[in-house]
């Protein structure tokens, strides 16, 4: 059902302008000037437990791993973390030794599978990291990938990260792109940067074509769209929590080089989250985020814009439950992106559990942030946790540009089942990560699209 077909509210909220309520919380968020003590919650109270997950039981605090929070984890830095070795190196170093002389363009290694890197210990332990992840805490942070060893061998560098992903299990496809005449493809290796070019295709029937997104920022809104088919530089802004809306399991992210200033990752639990408000008495914040047939958000026909009729009109919409249950397992997509484009047709109840999320979210008592330093590998669950990123402020060399790669993972050691809605199902697959068009290869880019040649890059 659409969205009119259905008994949503149109009472004026607490924000009657969302747009405008957006940019003061993220001003709050900037200026640090939110606490817990802006009452959003009421006294606690008995509620009971389920779990762990696989286990659960609906409007009931879950009993799992992934239920911290960055007090909880203080002085404990050992249980989530993973010094690379030397014997890492050598045997990961050997196996990209072995695959790289038949390795000169992407599609060489698109052709790679896992029996092609010979990892006898090293890929034990990434499983077993893997499925601490998927299964666990939901998170875990490598500290001393070889980026190093890979000075000026950016296809090397590329193989080695790729042979973790493949380690692990299937690789997803984790942005659709664009090249310069406007041809979609699906990327499976992502470069995370700030502030460069990127192209933008115009598409036809739709009011504002829709931007390549190798730029690690948000769009400024109708303003970056006055020149279709031109570059665009998108802003360095920070990212609000969210989920990313196709990845079914692990999120990887390898830096580089990072900013002198800024760029600081940060991901909390929503398990936390969603057994925080029950243990404060909200009940009805979580009844509502977990209510069906109650969120529809527009229809994307990428995962860049949403789909519009030639009047600038939404042609249609589907359904999403913020927090999920489904087979004993929650599932949480959350992202205030979405929230925007419907804020009318929101009730003053999920307005409430919107903000009421975000705000534990940014409690720096409930998310763990932390600026990764090249050779930092971060690992997250998807379905449990929630990322964001700090302003960034690149330097002037290629050193100090925060650059980062990323990949989606669905782990082999995974078996818990994919949400009937979890993440818009207009521009995900059905096994996970985006759709792309039809007869269009995959890519893996070994340089950012604006930077195909490597210009102007970092020697990493």
């Amino acid at each position: 059902m659409a969205p009119a077909e259905v008994a949503i509210s149109q009472t004026d909220s607490a924000f009657e302008n969302f747009s405008e309520a957006v940019r003061e919380w993220k001003q709050k968020v900037r200026d640090s000037s939110f606490s817990r003590s802006e009452p959003i919650l009421s006294v606690e109270v008995f509620v009971r437990h389920s779990g762990p997950q696989g286990k659960v039981k609906p409007l009931t605090i879950i009993d799992h791993p992934s239920d911290w929070t960055s007090a909880s984890l203080k002085g404990r830095e050992q249980e989530y973390t993973y010094q690379w070795t030397a014997a890492d190196t050598q045997e990961l170093d050997d196996a990209v030794k072995r695959v790289q002389p038949s390795i000169s363009t992407e599609d060489d290694v698109l052709k790679l599978s896992k029996a092609d890197f010979h990892l006898p210990q090293l890929s034990a332990k990434l499983v077993a990291i893997g499925k601490e992840v998927t299964h666990g805490r939901g998170f875990h942070l490598v500290k001393g990938f070889p980026i190093d060893i890979y000075r000026n061998d950016r296809i090397g560098l590329v193989l080695a990260f790729w042979a973790v992903a493949l380690a692990l299990g299937r690789v997803q496809v984790s942005q659709t792109d664009y090249t310069e005449d406007g041809t979609t493809f699906g990327s499976v290796l992502n470069h995370v940067t700030v502030g460069r070019k990127t192209h933008v295709k115009v598409n036809p029937g739709h009011p504002k074509p829709a931007a390549g997104n190798n730029v690690d920022g948000n769009s400024q809104g109708d303003k970056d769209f006055k020149d279709p088919g031109k570059s665009l530089d998108k802003n360095r802004e920070f990212l609000p929590f969210h989920s990313d809306q196709g990845a079914t399991d692990l999120i990887a992210l390898l830096s580089l080089t990072a900013a002198p200033k800024g760029g600081e990752s940060k991901w909390v639990s929503s398990l936390a989250i969603h057994n925080e408000l029950l243990r404060q008495g909200r009940k009805d914040l979580v009844e509502a985020l977990s209510a069906k047939n109650t969120w529809f958000i527009p229809r994307k026909y990428d995962q860049a814009t949403w789909e519009r009729t030639p009047d600038g009109q939404y042609a249609g919409y589907e359904e999403i439950v913020p927090f999920e249950y489904h087979d004993g397992y929650l599932s949480v997509y959350f992202n205030n992106g979405n929230f925007h484009e419907i804020s009318k047709q929101l009730s003053p109840i999920q307005e409430e559990a919107i903000w009421a999320v975000a705000k534990l979210a940014e409690d720096p008592e409930f998310h763990f942030s932390r600026k990764l330093e090249p050779g930092d590998l971060e690992l997250i669950h998807n379905p449990t946790m929630m990322h964001s990123r700090s302003d960034v402020y690149d330097g002037e060399t290629p050193l100090e540009k925060r650059h980062l790669l990323r990949w989606w993972v669905h782990s082999d050691a995974n078996d818990r089942p994919i949400a009937p809605t979890f993440a818009p199902r207009s521009s995900v697959r059905p096994e996970g990560g985006f759709k792309y068009d039809a007869g269009t290869k995959l890519r893996l880019p070994f340089f950012p699209y604006s930077r195909h040649d490597g210009e102007g890059q970092s020697p990493y």
